[in-house]
């Protein structure tokens, strides 16, 4: 028989056992890498087990591939929130948007991509490749440069042209490509990417459409500003100085953004001459062409003479907003923070497919 003593403490064990909070439940088919993505090795617990505010303040700090490894440990972490009705590394996802780039209509602007789609394309710092493209460009550098960052903030060709400019990475080496370039010189220009045929670029093109066939027989692409005489690019579009242009490539699609200023005044050829006038076109066009490259691309710009681009796309996901406010983070909250984002970093990175949104 059990006395008055076992009973109580029986009682009092029970009682604390309903005070605990409810554990989440883990998924059962995590093998051992996605099992480690999960476990801080400096912390010794695992996410699942943090409190909110923890767990809230790390998935705040991971980047895009990060926040797809994450969701493929457990199905806690593709559950919809109640909040906003997205998936939770959706939802931070877009969270991380928006603060970067201040307007959520902005965050949206790629359209048809998930919210950790939209944050990789965010995410990605193409470079200019100097060594292939024409010797004739001025690049102005950024003072203090980080890395992961362009570097340029300014690139200028005050020769004549015309002159191609080409991203240093292919689609071979990286499966998103994009560039953020705002017009501010010469307004003849052309857009797109090329295949990354060399000898053609060497020899004989010095700009998108004068680009030859590689052996696919694949061509350059692209569109060419309105008052480009000459190009055989298969689009002219309206651009302007203050026209911001956007270029990306994904797995499925070639995706061009031009958006032209509210004050803008468009070059137009008339008697020979060109004259201003204001401009009272649709503010924002798209372009979208389907990727049927079986060989790898490169971005690409043809320049004329006094032709300038502010480099818009410089600064990474990873730098914070300067107009951030400063936030005291508790030691109990960071340092597990630090080592879940650590132990993400040396996994293996989980590929993050741009497969159409749902």
């Amino acid at each position: 028989m059990s006395g008055p003593l076992e009973s109580s403490s029986r009682a009092e064990a029970l009682e604390q056992e309903a005070a605990r909070p409810a554990k989440r439940a883990k998924t059962t088919t995590q093998d051992d890498v996605l099992s480690q993505l999960c476990q801080s090795h400096e912390a010794g617990a695992s996410l699942l087990s943090l409190p909110d505010g923890v767990l809230h303040h790390v998935l705040a700090q991971l980047s895009s591939p990060e926040l797809n490894a994450l969701g493929a440990t457990s199905k806690y972490f593709r559950s919809l929130d109640k909040a906003s009705g997205l998936p939770l590394t959706h939802r931070f996802a877009k969270e991380a948007l928006v603060r970067i780039l201040g307007d959520e209509k902005q965050a949206m602007r790629w359209r048809g991509y998930t919210w950790p789609q939209r944050l990789a394309i965010e995410e990605t710092v193409t470079k200019f490749d100097r060594d292939q493209s024409d010797e004739k460009f001025t690049f102005k550098e950024m003072a203090g440069a980080m890395e992961g960052t362009t570097g340029v903030t300014e690139i200028k060709l005050d020769v004549p042209g015309p002159r191609i400019l080409v991203s240093d990475q292919s689609t071979a080496e990286s499966p998103i490509l994009r560039w953020k370039l705002q017009l501010r010189g010469n307004n003849a220009a052309e857009f797109g990417v090329v295949p990354t045929d060399f000898t053609s670029l060497r020899d004989a093109a010095k700009a998108l459409h004068k680009c030859h066939p590689n052996g696919s027989d694949e061509r350059a692409t692209g569109f060419s500003s309105a008052i480009t005489v000459g190009s055989l690019l298969p689009a002219r579009l309206p651009i302007m100085k203050g026209t911001i242009v956007e270029l990306l490539v994904t797995p499925r699609e070639l995706s061009f953004i031009i958006t032209n200023p509210d004050d803008g005044a468009e070059m137009i050829w008339q008697n020979n001459s060109t004259i201003s006038r204001p401009y009272k076109g649709p503010r924002e066009l798209r372009l979208q062409l389907a990727r049927n490259y079986t060989t790898p691309i490169k971005l690409a710009v043809t320049a004329w003479q006094r032709a300038a681009f502010d480099v818009l796309h410089t600064t990474p996901k990873a730098m914070p907003p300067t107009t951030a406010p400063a936030v005291a983070v508790p030691a109990a909250v960071a340092e597990p923070a630090a080592a879940v984002k650590q132990a993400l970093t040396e996994a293996p990175a989980a590929a993050l497919l741009l497969a159409p949104a749902n």
